[in-house]
């Protein structure tokens, strides 16, 4: 596929967990069956390494190994390739971006601001302007999350686009908390591809968004990559109805996980999820400090699943 572009940036994404073994060693063949997995469904793309695959505390080694294996296998189906290259300073994204940047297959790069404490104006547009120098041919989609304790808006990504103009798109994260103002940053910035959770997609794509980088997608692919089509196509009413659809499937798994006493941060629920449907394989396991689900949990959601929600099973 090559480098991306804001046209090209669109669609269902996949967010592939990172396994680890008993002594939290990174499981390279567990991974690669999972990525083969979402080729063989027809995602619409790959993307690695933001919250939902723990990209704080990765080594480097296995950054590149993970690299490595996206784009061996990504090139050979030509499934378009999102890394995240995500720290908490600018040196480090830079080294990051750098080994991304130099495989073929990578077609864009997602980046989140240094996060320990909350940049100004000036130092966001200095931390762009040094990731578009170093390496000016990779595309940049910014991973927007409040997390990093400053969440940019239209006007700051036409700022963003004077230092930066390889950004390509954004991942706008908690889109809920902020649909008010998501109709005048998408007008203000047609030049971007915007990004949003899956229980507001409908919704945001008649907006003009165009997509989703997904975690519901590794428990059952076919609904996510339906729900878009429908969109897509124009069918709002049925695409509506499976947007809501999955807003009460979080709600009610919220609900399943909260009387076991489970936590639900990104990295544990996207990769518990993803394992007790069946999935993706591997371990539900996280690098500490999150503790994954137990295998009690797992064992009683996958029931719970098959009763309430088989559509949400892998392979029905």
């Amino acid at each position: 596929m090559g480098r991306l572009t804001a046209d090209t940036t669109r669609g269902i994404w996949a967010g592939v967990t990172m396994p680890w073994d008993e002594k939290n060693r990174f499981q390279e063949d567990l991974y690669a069956q999972n990525v083969q997995r979402m080729i063989d469904a027809k995602v619409h793309g790959v993307y690695t390494t933001g919250s939902t695959g723990e990209f704080y505390v990765i080594e480097h080694d296995e950054f590149c190994r993970m690299v490595d294996i996206e784009a061996e296998l990504c090139g050979k189906a030509g499934m378009p390739l999102q890394i995240g290259c995500c720290s908490d300073a600018t040196a480090k994204t830079i080294h990051l971006l750098e080994y991304a940047a130099s495989k073929k297959e990578v077609g864009a790069a997602q980046v989140v601001l240094p996060y320990w404490m909350e940049l100004t104006e000036r130092e966001v547009l200095q931390f762009f302007r040094d990731l578009y120098q170093a390496c000016p041919d990779l595309p940049l989609v910014h991973y927007n999350i409040p997390r990093a304790k400053r969440y940019l808006h239209g006007a700051d990504y036409l700022r963003v686009l004077e230092v930066a103009p390889s950004l390509i798109g954004v991942k706008y994260t908690f889109a809920g908390a902020h649909f008010s103002q998501m109709q005048d940053d998408l007008l203000s910035t047609p030049q971007l591809s915007y990004f949003v959770g899956e229980n507001l997609l409908v919704s945001a794509m008649q907006l003009g968004a165009r997509g989703s980088y997904s975690s519901l997608i590794a428990t059952n692919p076919k609904f996510m990559l339906e729900m878009y089509r429908l969109a897509e196509t124009g069918r709002w009413n049925e695409a509506i109805k499976m947007q809501q659809h999955a807003s009460r499937f979080f709600g009610d798994v919220d609900s399943f996980l909260g009387d076991r006493g489970e936590g639900g941060i990104d990295p544990v629920a996207d990769k518990g999820l993803a394992v007790a449907t069946g999935c993706f394989l591997g371990h539900q396991r996280c690098r500490a400090p999150y503790i994954g689900w137990t295998d009690e949990t797992i064992a009683a959601l996958r029931t719970w699943l098959k009763q309430n929600y088989p559509e949400f099973v892998f392979g029905t």
